[in-house]
């Protein structure tokens, strides 16, 4: 079963196992399966990959073997590399995409809304330090209000489908992979 799987930038497996990822190579695990604790994982979902990844390579796998199925990953015996990207550009690029779209939360609570705008549509270094803080200190102030809290909640609950398909399109435009 073909789905994603990020790893750090070493290509080392974490968990003390050291091993070295490379394209074409097959890792296996021995004892019994569990999530979280013993097995190869990954995602079929981008998202759901992203939300566990120790850094920023991102690899298309073949699980195969026996295999566990959580609510967000999975678990198997055995995990073949197919292809590898370094997604550092690309994840910021989607990070930013993601906060112009409730960016305008914030407004209220800044006297620099088009500073962070502009860093947030184009990514310019040069203002990204200051666009931070100010969001930052937006981000404090608005977290003072309760609404604000049930806002974010409900709004990243329902954001999580659009942005696993965003984040699966930008790959799939960046790498041709077919995921």
């Amino acid at each position: 079963m073909q789905a994603s799987w990020f790893c750090r930038e070493d290509r080392k497996l974490g968990y003390k196992d050291g091993r070295t990822v490379r394209i074409g190579i097959t890792h296996k695990v021995k004892g019994k399966l569990k999530l979280c604790k013993n097995g190869l994982h990954a995602s079929t979902r981008l998202i759901d990959a992203l939300k566990y990844a120790p850094g920023p390579i991102l690899y298309l796998v073949d699980l195969s073997g026996e295999f566990l199925s959580g609510e967000d990953k999975l678990c198997a015996r055995e995990r073949k590399y197919l292809a590898s990207f370094n997604a550092t550009d690309l994840l910021w690029r989607f990070a930013r995409k993601q906060a112009l779209i409730s960016v305008e939360k914030i407004k209220p609570y800044t006297g620099q809304y088009d500073l962070i705008v502009r860093w947030l549509e184009t990514g310019d270094e040069s203002i990204k330090s200051a666009a931070r803080s100010a969001a930052e200190s937006a981000a404090e102030s608005a977290a003072e209000s309760a609404a604000w809290s049930a806002a974010w909640s409900a709004a990243w609950s329902a954001a999580r489908s659009a942005a696993n398909e965003m984040l699966t399109r930008m790959v799939r435009e960046e790498t041709g992979w077919p995921i």
